[in-house]
């Protein structure tokens, strides 16, 4: 037996070294998807969503644009100009601000929604829009000189050309006219804008119709440029740091005659809301806020898993602790006293970056569990690499060395892929996108420990991606991604006027078709730090002829199992190991293209192979 060992390892040792070709590393997202290029171009988008016309509809953020391409659009059509049906100029009237002008704030036209009526009623052809306006003041990127800004929502009609009552002249056919605002004068920054929305797809309230949610971030408040502005997360009465819930259309609620914003909004905020405002002189007024304790939620949706309706959110964490949250009314979600779980005690405001000490205008100087216990809030269903702040690089120029992912946004999808209905979709602007597959009841990520695994592999792992629209059709297997245009923020982290570092396939909208039956599980092995994204074993020879050999990292789970399986993912062979390399007789395959898969020994699917038997 020994003699058979030395002989093995004696053969290894020469495959190594003799073998110049190996198996081309085929990641998870060339073998379950195509993908292809169906616009490009796009000025810093933002908003990708899939409409009830079966077009998208994106927004492009510093261009102030919403423009719309068909959903059956092809690769050959990519550099034909997506459809503009909305721009706001900039540089005038309430977009006082321009590329040059050194203040710029973070996003800019940002979130759209469209009205689940839009199709059935021709009355009902509404889009909702969020975006920043009116700079206030912004010192020129001085430290300690915080940014303000103002943002609104507006609901647009859009009219078909058949519409009727739809002007016959241009530009009014197919494009968006803005008819109401629905808030405006709310906080705006340089830094933490979030600005997504999202409509109930079902009716809710007293009033029985749709409500349209929010999402708006802390304003940075306490880091970096704006270390001296006050962090109003915990703040009830305040719309930093929430999620906001409006009425889709005005109620015809009258004004009380008080002075305030909310008597402003009074038509736009839903009479159910669980807020009135705890300022006396307010307190007949219900509030826009729904939920609180937010950093920057810059993704939301609704799903139903098996019969129950969810509001789901992702925010970015701080340096760790990235979030993927179920949204309740009335409910804290722990920023800026807690982040992430808020057990582990890894997340502290007295770190080593000069300016970013000061999260709720004093320092955090406790243990966040013993404010998590204390307090009534909400742990997120989900979160990322909850590494202890020793654990965190001390470089403060490059936010890429920080264990997370930066969650831009998120979607669930609930079509017929194997093995991924219900799974919450969440793109990156680091890793690309992760799926988080939800269990039965959809309030927990189906995972033994979900306080430190995301998925196997994450899609598009070297792309920045901005957004998501998923086909609603349950047997599309579908997807279009918005990516980034560039790798900076316009935020603090990246210069007010944002970074000009090219990214992959900045600008552009890829479609992704699934195109195999694998299936991606989840990993259930839990990990202490970003995503692996580098080659867990070796495959040699390609093409190969009677035996393959498997060269293994030695961190790997044993047993080791390994399935050969043809293009279609038909299992003609299996075998295990205990042991970092062993070998595979294939002699007794017809010659073709078959695909090896690895799993660890929680039985978790870790990489896919492919090899040419010859």
């Amino acid at each position: 037996m020994k003699k058979n060992n030395f002989n093995f390892f004696i053969t290894l040792v020469w495959l190594l070294n003799s073998f110049t070709t190996r198996a081309q590393v085929i990641d998870s997202t060339t073998i379950l998807f195509s993908i292809d290029t169906v616009a490009k171009n796009l000025g810093y988008p933002w908003e990708i969503t899939y409409g009830p016309d079966d077009s998208l509809w994106i927004t492009e953020a510093r261009g102030y644009r919403v423009v719309r391409v068909s959903s059956s659009r092809t690769e050959a059509q990519k550099n034909i100009a997506p459809q503009q049906i909305l721009k706001i100029p900039l540089g005038a009237g309430e977009i006082n601000f321009d590329r040059s002008s050194n203040r710029w704030p973070q996003g800019g036209m940002q979130g759209l929604a469209i009205h689940p009526a839009f199709m059935t009623d021709v009355n009902k052809r509404w889009v909702y829009l969020s975006y920043v306006y009116k700079k206030q003041t912004c010192p020129n990127g001085t430290t300690g000189a915080p940014c303000y800004f103002r943002a609104k929502i507006i609901r647009c009609r859009f009219y078909f050309a058949a519409d009727a009552g739809n002007p016959t002249s241009f530009p009014y056919k197919d494009t968006l006219t803005i008819m109401d605002t629905v808030l405006s004068n709310l906080p705006g920054s340089n830094d933490h804008n979030s600005g997504r929305l999202t409509i109930s797809p079902f009716t809710e309230g007293p009033d029985n119709k749709y409500k349209l949610y929010y999402t708006i971030g802390d304003m940075g408040a306490g880091q970096f440029n704006n270390d001296t502005r006050i962090n109003y997360a915990q703040n009830i009465d305040t719309c930093e740091g929430k999620i906001l819930r409006l009425n889709t259309e005005p109620d015809g609620d009258a004004s009380f005659g008080v002075a305030h914003d909310d008597n402003t909004w009074r038509q736009w905020i839903p009479n159910d809301n669980p807020y009135n405002h705890s300022v006396p002189a307010f307190s007949i007024l219900k509030t826009p806020v729904y939920s609180f304790g937010h950093r920057n939620a810059q993704g939301i949706v609704w799903g139903n898993v098996n019969g129950t309706w969810r509001l789901y959110s992702s925010e970015h964490g701080d340096k760790s602790d990235d979030e993927v949250n179920n949204i309740l009314p009335a409910t804290n979600y722990g920023w800026p006293k807690v982040a992430g779980m808020g057990t582990d005690n890894n997340y502290s405001s007295l770190d080593a970056f000069a300016n970013n000490d000061r999260l709720a205008s004093s320092l955090v100087n406790y243990a966040e569990n013993t404010w998590a216990t204390t307090n009534t809030m909400q742990r997120p269903l989900f979160a990322t690499f909850n590494w202890a702040a020793s654990a965190i690089p001390a470089d403060g120029s490059n936010i890429f060395t920080w264990p997370t992912i930066a969650p831009s946004s998120i979607d669930i999808y609930q079509g017929n892929i194997p093995g991924w209905k219900n799974s919450l979709l969440v793109t990156s602007l680091k890793y690309g996108m992760y799926r988080l597959k939800l269990k039965s009841g959809g309030d927990y990520v189906d995972s033994a420990s979900s306080t430190n695994i995301v998925d196997t592999f994450p899609l598009l792992h070297s792309w920045r991606v901005r957004d998501i629209a998923i086909n609603p059709s349950p047997n599309s297997g579908t997807f279009w991604v918005v990516m980034d245009s560039t790798g900076s923020t316009s935020g603090p982290t990246g210069g007010f006027t944002g970074g000009n570092s090219p990214t992959k396939d900045g600008g552009k909208i890829l479609r992704l078709r699934y195109n195999t039956l694998l299936t991606l599980p989840l990993n259930e092995n839990p990990r202490s730090g970003p995503p692996i994204v580098k080659d867990l074993i070796q495959v040699y020879p390609n093409p190969v002829t009677t035996t393959i050999y498997v060269h293994g990292k030695k961190e790997l789970r044993k047993p080791l199992l390994v399935q050969i399986c043809d293009i279609n993912g038909r299992m003609l062979k299996e075998a295990t190991s205990f042991r970092n390399d062993f070998s595979i007789d294939v002699a007794d395959l017809t010659p073709g293209t078959y695909l090896l898969k690895l799993y660890n020994g929680y039985n978790i699917e870790l990489q896919i192979e492919k090899f040419i038997k010859q």
